[in-house]
Formats: C-alpha cells, sequence, structure tokens
C-alpha cells in the first residue's frame, strides 16, 4: 500500500485570525513555501513567545509532520488541542493529529481523531474538510486490509471535493488502493492524474511524493526502466525539502527495486538508509517494516549457507542472561532447526532503587557490566562466536532510566558491543521475529503465554506497508494462579474458579477484541510460545527436541484434562520408550525443569488460561506449533545479526 500524502486546509487556520505576532507569521510563510525546516525555527520561536497560542503550536506541529518528526509532531498538536476553543480550530487540529498517529502506525488514535474532525466538518458544514476526513477515515480501512471499503469512501470523498488540488490526494489514495487490489493499469492512470495536477499548480513536493509511489507500482509489474525513472524523480524532490520521512521512504523503494534486480549489497545499502532514517524520526512501526525487507534477503543468504551461530545478552529488572543458538535449515520448507548450546543467567539489582531515584545506582552498574562482560567471553571464548554476532539488549523496564546512558558507555568500554535498549512495541515486534519463520510473517498469530501477563499479535498489511497489530490480556501463570487463589484453597476449587473466570476475565475480553481484529480468529498457523506451552509439549511429547513441534486443540484440552485430574502421573512420565541415552537424559532434565519452574497450581492456572485463549480464538483445525527458542530476545539476535550489521560489511 503506498503512503498518505498528508491533506489538511491551511488557509481555513490562515483566514481565521489575523496576526499580530510577527513569528506565527513567519512560520506560517515559512510553510507555505514549502521551507519547512525555517518553519520549525520559527514555530519554536513563537511558542516561546506566546505560550498559549494555538496557531503557534499549530504552526510547529504540522510543520514537523512535513519533515516526518512524528513524535514532536504529536507533542506540538497536543498543545495545540488544549488551547484551542473554536470548533473550526479543532476540526483542524484533530484532522492533524489523525495524520500524525497514521504515520506513527497508531491506528486506533489516527481513527478517533479523524472521526472527531469529520464530525465537526459536518456540523460546520465544511465540504471540503468532510472529504479530507473520508478520504483520511478510508486510509485506515486500506491500513487494514479492508479494500473494498475503503474505495468506497475514497470515492465518497471525491464527491464532496471542489478544489482540484484536493482532488491529488483522493487520487494518489485510489491508486494505492488498486495496487493492493493487484489492478496496476487503474492504479497507474490514477496516479499519474495527481502527479499531473500536482505539477500544473507547482507543487513539486507532493507531486515527488506520488512519483516514488509511481515507482513502486512499475516495480511491481517489473518495468524496471519507469521504475526507476519515478523512483530517483522522486526522491530528489522529497529530499529537495527535506522531508525526511519521504526520503526514507523512497530508500526503501529503492532497496526493494534491487532486490528485484537480485543486487543484494545496493538493496542492503538503501534499506539500512531507510531503517536508520525512520527510527531518528519516531516512525517505529515503518522502521519495523523495514526489517521484514532486510529479512527477505536474511533469508535468501541463509540458504546459501549450512550454519549459523549468534550469541545474545539480555539485560533485564531481574539480571543479565545470555544464549548461543546455532541455526541450520530444515527439511520442513519454511522452517529451520536450532541448536541452544549455551544459556546462563546471572541475578543483579540492576533495578534496585530506580522507582525512587529514577536512576542506576552505581554499585548496581558495575556488577551488571561485570556480568555482562562474563558472559561475553563465555560467548566469544568457550564457544567461539564472532563478536559481530554477539549482541546486547536492555529489555523495556530499563528504557526510561535516566542515566542508561552511563550503562551503555561503561558495556561498550568493556567489550566494544553497543547496548540496544528496547520499547514494549519493540518486544512485540522481536517477539513475532523470535516465533515465525519468515515464511509466515504475513499469515501467522502469535500467542505468548508469560507468567505476568499474555501478549498476541501478528503482523498486518502489505509488502510495502506493513505493522505490528498486538493486544494484551493481564494474566499470565503466575498472575492468573494469585487471582484463583483469592477465591479457591483445593485444586476442585480452583478449576470451579478458572473456568468462571476464564469466561469472565479472558474469553469476553478476547470477543471484543475480535469483533474489532477479525484476525485474532482468522489467522493460520498459530505458533505458540511461553511457559506453560513449553509445559505442555514437554508432558505430551517428551522425545521431541525441535525448535518447532507441531500441536493441536484436541492436545491443549488432554492437557488441561489431565492436569486437572492427576498431575502427578503426568509429571511422572515414564521416559522407557526413548532408546536414545542421549534424548533421554536431555527429556528428563526438561522434566525436572518444568517441576522446578511451576508448581501444581500454576501449571493448572496456565492449562486453563492455555485452554480459554484457545477456545476463544477458534485454533481448532488449525495448524498449531510450540516454537521453542520463541522469544523477543531470540527474534532481536537475529534481526541484529542478520538484517541490521550486514551493513557494516
Amino acid at each position: 500500500m503506498k503512503k498518505i500524502i498528508i491533506s489538511f486546509i491551511l488557509t481555513l487556520v490562515l483566514s481565521a485570525v489575523s496576526y499580530a505576532q510577527t513569528e506565527i507569521d513567519k512560520c506560517f510563510n515559512y510553510f507555505k513555501a514549502g521551507d519547512y525546516h525555517r518553519a520549525i525555527e520559527s514555530g519554536k520561536k513563537a511558542v516561546k513567545l506566546y505560550p498559549r497560542s494555538v496557531y503557534a503550536y499549530f504552526c510547529l506541529g504540522i510543520a514537523y509532520i512535513e519533515t516526518g518528526d512524528i513524535n514532536l509532531a504529536i507533542e506540538a498538536l497536543k498543545k495545540t488541542e488544549a488551547y484551542a476553543v473554536r470548533d473550526d480550530e479543532l476540526m483542524v487540529i484533530y484532522n492533524n493529529l489523525g495524520s500524525a498517529y497514521s504515520y506513527k502506525g497508531d491506528l486506533d488514535n489516527a481513527l478517533l481523531y479523524y472521526s472527531r474532525s469529520l464530525d465537526l466538518a459536518k456540523k460546520l458544514g465544511k465540504r471540503d474538510f468532510e472529504a479530507t476526513n473520508l478520504n483520511d477515515i478510508a486510509l485506515i480501512f486500506h491500513k487494514k486490509g479492508e479494500l473494498d471499503r475503503a474505495l468506497k469512501y475514497f470515492e465518497e470523498a471525491l464527491k464532496l471535493e471542489n478544489n482540484e488540488k484536493y482532488k491529488t490526494h483522493t487520487y494518489n489514495n485510489i491508486a494505492a488502493v488498486y495496487c493492493d487490489k493487484k489492478d496496476y493499469k487503474k492504479a497507474i492512470e490514477y496516479f499519474k492524474k495527481a502527479i499531473e495536477i500536482n505539477e500544473r499548480h507547482g507543487d513539486y513536493h507532493n507531486s515527488g511524493k506520488i512519483m516514488l509511489n509511481l515507482g513502486w507500482t512499475y516495480l511491481e509489474i517489473k518495468d524496471f526502466e519507469n521504475a526507476y525513472f519515478y523512483l530517483d524523480e522522486g526522491l530528489k524532490r522529497v529530499k529537495k525539502v527535506g522531508d525526511k520521512y519521504w526520503e526514507a521512504y523512497g530508500y526503501r523503494y529503492f532497496g526493494r527495486y534491487y532486490l528485484n534486480k537480485e543486487d543484494r549489497e545496493l538493496a542492503r545499502e538503501y534499506l539500512n538508509k531507510a531503517y536508520n532514517l525512520y527510527k531518528s524520526i519516531g516512525a517505529e512501526m515503518d522502521a519495523q517494516a523495514v526489517l521484514l525487507d532486510l529479512l527477505e534477503i536474511a533469508s535468501l543468504e541463509e540458504k546459501e549457507k549450512n550454519k549459523a551461530v549468534y550469541g545474545g545478552i539480555e539485560i533485564g529488572s531481574k539480571g543479565v542472561k545470555a544464549m548461543v543458538l546455532s541455526i541450520s535449515p530444515s527439511k520442513e520448507e519454511g522452517f529451520y532447526n536450532v541448536e541452544e548450546k549455551f544459556r546462563k543467567s546471572i541475578n543483579t539489582g540492576i533495578i534496585t532503587g530506580v522507582k525512587e531515584t529514577g536512576v542506576f545506582s552505581e554499585e548496581a552498574i558495575k556488577e551488571t557490566v561485570d556480568a555482562v562482560k562474563e558472559l561475553f567471553n563465555i560467548i566469544k571464548g568457550q564457544y567461539g562466536v564472532d563478536e559481530k554476532n554477539i549482541f546486547i539488549a536492555a529489555s523495556s523496564a530499563l528504557v526510561n532510566v535516566k542515566n542508561r546512558d552511563e550503562l551503555s558507555e561503561k558495556i561498550k568500554k568493556l567489550v566494544g558491543k553497543d547496548v540496544f535498549f528496547i520499547t514494549k512495541q519493540d518486544e512485540v515486534f522481536y517477539n513475532i521475529l523470535g516465533a515465525v519463520p519468515q515464511k509466515f510473517h504475513s499469515k501467522a498469530l502469535v500467542i505468548d503465554i508469560g507468567s505476568g501477563n499474555t501478549k498476541i499479535g501478528y503482523i498486518e498489511g502489505s509488502q510495502a506497508d506493513s505493522r505490528i497489530v498486538s493486544i494484551e490480556i493481564p494474566y499470565g501463570t503466575v498472575s492468573f494462579t494469585e487471582l484463583i487463589q483469592k477465591d479457591a484453597s483445593t485444586q476442585k476449587q480452583m478449576a470451579q474458579v478458572a473456568e468462571k473466570l476464564i469466561q469472565k476475565e479472558v474469553s469476553q475480553s478476547l470477543y471484543r477484541e475480535s469483533q474489532r481484529k477479525p484476525a485474532l480468529r482468522n489467522r493460520n498457523p498459530v505458533f505458540m510460545v511461553g511457559g506453560i506451552v513449553w509445559a505442555m509439549v514437554t508432558m505430551l511429547h517428551p522425545e521431541k527436541q525441535d525448535a518447532f513441534v507441531k500441536i493441536t486443540h484436541e492436545e491443549i484440552e488432554r492437557f488441561y484434562r489431565e492436569i486437572k485430574k492427576n498431575p502427578e502421573k503426568l509429571l511422572n512420565l515414564d521416559l522407557s520408550k526413548i532408546k536414545d541415552e542421549n534424548k533421554r537424559q536431555w527429556t528428563s532434565k526438561q522434566i525436572q525443569a518444568v517441576k522446578d519452574t511451576f508448581s501444581k497450581e500454576n501449571l493448572l492456572a496456565g492449562a486453563s488460561l492455555l485452554k480459554g485463549i484457545s477456545d476463544s480464538l477458534y485454533i481448532k483445525g488449525k495448524e498449531v506449533y510450540f516454537s521453542r527458542y520463541g522469544s523477543w530476545l531470540w527474534g532481536f539476535i537475529a534481526s541484529s545479526g542478520v538484517y541490521l550489521e550486514q551493513n557494516k560489511r
């Protein structure tokens, strides 16, 4: 799907007030001239001079949108929203907040603000702005893959638009829908209409954006000559006005161009440019989409290798843990084999006192740095992992600590590696990468049942515009146990309470979410991760050591029944049928690890939760896999090792 041309009616704002404030005047004048960087400088001065001015913050916010600084745009526009009192002001503000959230990938907030703006446009009788909001709401449906619904809204918007210039946005968006419907002839026709009108009006910035979209379309039909022409010209035009968001988009398109031309080195070069630029401006969802492109290159290269070995170190709230994994091709197409060569954790007090002070203590930093160094030396020395294939990440629990750079700098000084601080959204994304083979990224659903909560997510959208969709249930194996035990003491009572809570707290919540996100029930295959799934597979398939173990809904029901009826029998398996001594020893250790990790109460609560989620999401009859090594750390190791670091070659 092609990216959106931001639409707003600047003239409405300019006609709404007579400015006496010079810097606000300058900001809007620079904006109208397409000099967005100077508009930002004047906007910054304006908000200092007039700290409660709607128009000072508005001009600053829309200038940030045009340069692709999304987080800063939202911050400024939120100030505008707080200070506005007139409906016509709020109508414009809401539309631009919708655009900013849409660029960020937060579709729910985007739809909320577009709908608010649409209601005000109807109330005020502003037909052009009503059309703008219909257009933008249609874009949300497009992003969700509802193409016919999106097309209907775009066509409704087109009927309301009187100004030819505004029609270019709708033509662009209609073309994007036809592109996703694989009707490339119509898509090219509408893109060219939009470019022709923009050029007639001297708007080379917007024509540059649409040229990038048109170049992608020619790439889809393998017309490389036209693809290169429009991508090159479009990129030049957006760079000329300093639009970093669309510059990154141009780099991504060129990455895909060179991948189609089978020039992996140039493809990787452009995709890394796109990734770094997206990250620098806060366009996180787009940055993640680029990682999926880089994954495609990685997959091609991994097929040419026999085996790759990677090491990862995670700094979390409870301490530091490390792993070494060896990855090799699988006989089953689309999957791969993983051998865990090393895993170790060192407890540290890194989070101690942070809640009160907001910073890591010197003692905690030293303790953590020493733990990282110890694990790094083991990975490198004992297991022979190349330094470039060892990656260090800090979990989302540490991302907002004020002196995190001090921790990072000391680690880099000792081991020569950067520390990547991971957000919650990053964890969901990397969790999907770690749990799902690349072949299934666009189809799969991931269910991660942890100890404290459950995360369910998937990758949505087309190849050109993909994003992560996720929901969270505030219960995991341990937290659900604690909830049950408030009203039950025996195993029998716990089972009865668990069934009621599943219906009240889990099933109803998942039903509501699946009404808004049908993919939760429609996705196939399903990949499951988490301790309770590991425990189930260990008990039901003790002989299987595969990285991906196929399971069924019937087995989930059986696990629940047996845990409820006779957990002792399930926890004391007869392993005599496993003839291979090494396999038997490995299985025995796995079973002991399950016993050491979970109480019988935990197993019952976890099995209840697993069955309840599976029932609610209709996984019966689907292909379901336990992803043994699925975790955000493994996803991060893979993406860092195979994708991002390759630009250093």
